[in-house]
């Protein structure tokens, strides 16, 4: 299956251009606005072609795109995609709002492609067996859920500074969170309180929420300042379970803990299982996992509150 890249970010180089080689699809072309850096990307990296965004939409060999663009940038050139007859694999968070996961999810029924949001996490072993424990009750009815997800950005031309591009921890990190007690409660929270810390530029820095389900509680803490940390805990009436490393992206031998015992998961590129199932759901051979009309929708509103109640600059 033929890929192309719009936009040569860092994390098209070290994660997704490996992971497509590994699920057996050729990364055709990359894209970029600087047609120099598109090149000396494509050179780099071993990929043949190079291009503007557009010539790579409209190239009729390839199948499927992955958009690792700025946040705010995510609707416009995965709708375009779309329109292109192009599949979409888009880098979390997929959008700024839920309004405009409601414009995507219309350009994707129109068009009868396919979009993932590229939460790769979710494709670890180790959260479907979670999910598991949870449905057979070893834990009891769930009553707290805790997560974490921080580490310090230490670059301060970063896009990830800036409110413009939607920029922020929890966008970035915070969402990992939201997304997994998603997973685990298939709800929206009924209410939510926020604390945050900003940059003069209305940038979260580091955030707390609780989120008040139906019948449990769910606590996340992101930051941008704070020692490299993540984690997930869920304790319920009988008992409780802990992912050492819920988010881990990449060859990491991650462990989860039930009642006091422990479970070794093996090292996996989680990546590369993103990428092989959603080939696979492209193909017509499986049905593509958590698509945005169940998924991404739900956790945009999520999103939408959480920020609302930091007043952070909306699209």
């Amino acid at each position: 299956m033929n890929w192309g890249i719009i936009g040569a970010a860092r994390i098209a180089k070290s994660a997704l251009v490996p992971a497509i080689r590994e699920a057996g699809g050729t990364v055709h072309t990359v894209s970029a606005r600087d047609p120099k850096k598109a090149a000396q990307f494509a050179q780099e990296n071993h990929i043949p072609n190079s291009s503007s965004y557009e010539e790579l939409l409209d190239h009729p060999d390839i199948e499927v795109v992955y958009v690792p663009l700025p946040n705010s940038e995510h609707l416009e050139w995965t709708v375009k995609a779309l329109e292109a007859g192009k599949h979409v694999l888009c880098e979390k968070p997929l959008t700024l709002s839920a309004d405009q996961a409601r414009r995507m999810m219309d350009a994707q029924q129109k068009s009868g492609k396919l979009v993932l949001e590229a939460f790769s996490y979710r494709f670890h072993p180790q959260v479907q067996r979670m999910l598991d424990v949870l449905k057979e009750g070893k834990i009891g009815d769930i009553r707290l859920m805790r997560s974490v997800f921080t580490f310090p950005l230490d670059r301060p031309d970063d896009i990830r500074w800036d409110a413009r591009l939607g920029g922020g921890a929890f966008y970035d990190v915070g969402s990992y969170c939201v997304d997994l007690m998603r997973l685990v409660t298939r709800e929206v929270p009924q209410q939510v309180h926020v604390s945050a810390l900003k940059t003069e530029g209305e940038v979260d820095i580091t955030l707390g929420a609780l989120l008040e389900f139906s019948s449990c509680q769910g606590q996340l803490l992101c930051s941008f300042e704070m020692p490299f940390q993540q984690s997930f805990e869920v304790f319920g009436t009988k008992g409780s379970l802990q992912l050492e490393a819920p988010f881990a992206i990449d060859n990491y031998e991650s462990h989860l803990t039930v009642n006091g015992q422990a479970e070794t998961f093996d090292k996996i590129n989680v990546y590369a299982e993103m990428v092989r199932h959603f080939q696979q759901a492209i193909r017509g051979e499986t049905e593509l996992r958590f698509p945005i009309q169940d998924h991404s929708l739900q956790q945009m509103l999520i999103l939408d509150r959480v920020l609302n109640a930091t007043n952070h600059p909306r699209v």
